[in-house]
């Protein structure tokens, strides 16, 4: 399950960075975003149809991880492109009331859902078994239905948990957005950054860390989401949870600084090259 579900992971990631250089119309790109992920999903449905968990701690890590940060990226687009449809044409004052209501809406979901967000934003496991297995009850005691209710391929809490994970990405960018229009019109006419991060997004997780950690930027006053959020919008990626990564950093058995090794190497080789006259 796990090469599989990581090469549809891989596939979805190269098919959005082609939507992205295909088109600069918002609205357009994310339907076309939302056409890519569906057809993913529809593949994994499909496998996941005939395949038998091992145990438990897979179905976990299948309800608790894979499908939720998939299934997410269909939400934030699906949102988007209706955000994007019924964003006010016109004045400018009015486009910069539009998306703080958007943001109040959002909220409002956080509040419904406030025991699985935080359990989600602490990176905790120790209900796992109650919450993502297929006999798992809702943690709220008002249920919320879903249309993604096929028991084969999903639980309330994944759903859920998947729908927090998209709004969190959607309020990053709207955000972002909101910032913009609070720096000018020149701001918001400026053209996304050319530069694309190509490593995995826990490496950029952990270069953020690092960062953070030796006090590099600002002299250190600078908080990780912000040094994170930085990076996303230089390097136009989205990394999610970025917490709950670094929990899952912490508890590496091996080596708890793959990329950051990897970079020391990599920086030693090409000046051991230079010595050598190969650059």
């Amino acid at each position: 399950m796990k090469a599989f579900v990581e090469r549809l992971f891989g596939e979805m990631e190269l098919s959005l960075k082609e939507v992205a250089k295909e088109t600069s119309n918002e609205i357009q790109k994310a339907e076309r975003c939302c056409q890519v992920i569906n057809a993913i999903l529809i593949r994994m449905k499909e496998f996941m149809a005939g395949y038998t968990f091992r145990d438990g701690e897979e179905e976990i890590l299948f309800f608790k991880e894979y499908k939720p940060l998939l299934y997410k990226e269909l939400i934030f687009y699906s949102e988007l492109t209706y955000i994007e449809a019924k964003k006010p044409i016109g004045k400018k004052e009015q486009i910069k009331s539009y998306f703080p209501h958007v943001l109040d809406q959002i909220q409002e979901f956080f509040v419904r859902n406030h025991q699985l967000y935080i359990y989600y934003q602490l990176g905790k496991s120790d209900q796992d078994e109650k919450l993502f297995m297929r006999n798992s009850m809702p943690v709220s005691l008002i249920r919320d239905y879903s249309f993604d209710f096929d028991p084969s391929f999903s639980t309330v809490n994944s759903s859920k948990l998947a729908k927090i994970m998209a709004y969190e990405s959607l309020t990053d960018h709207i955000r972002k957005i909101i910032h913009k229009l609070e720096m000018g019109s020149d701001a918001v006419g400026s053209e996304v950054s050319v530069h694309e991060w190509t490593d995995s997004k826990s490496s950029l997780i952990e270069l953020a860390y690092a960062l953070h950690s030796r006090g590099a930027v600002n002299h250190g006053k600078s908080d990780v989401k912000a040094i994170i959020s930085l990076m996303e919008s230089l390097f136009n990626v989205q990394v999610g949870n970025f917490y709950r990564t670094f929990q899952s950093m912490r508890g590496r058995k091996k080596n708890r600084t793959i990329f950051l090794d990897s970079l020391k190497e990599s920086l030693v080789k090409r000046m051991d090259d230079t010595d050598m006259g190969y650059q």
